[in-house]
């Protein structure tokens, strides 16, 4: 895993995946808007208001 960090267990598949920042440089490489998955959208924009990501409240 040369430049990932996870990988799918059935196809080998490798792929990098980086958590939210607030200053919206979600991704990798280079500026680019960020896939946000519907159900994760209201969560998504209260961190970016300065709340804290489930299961991450201590850390």
């Amino acid at each position: 895993m040369f430049d990932a960090n996870f990988y799918d267990v059935q196809t080998n598949e490798e792929f990098w995946v980086s958590g939210p920042k607030r200053d919206r440089t979600d991704t990798r490489y280079g500026p680019s808007n960020p896939e946000i998955d519907p159900e994760a959208v209201e969560t998504y924009h209260a961190f970016l208001e300065g709340a804290l990501l489930p299961g991450r409240e201590n850390g």
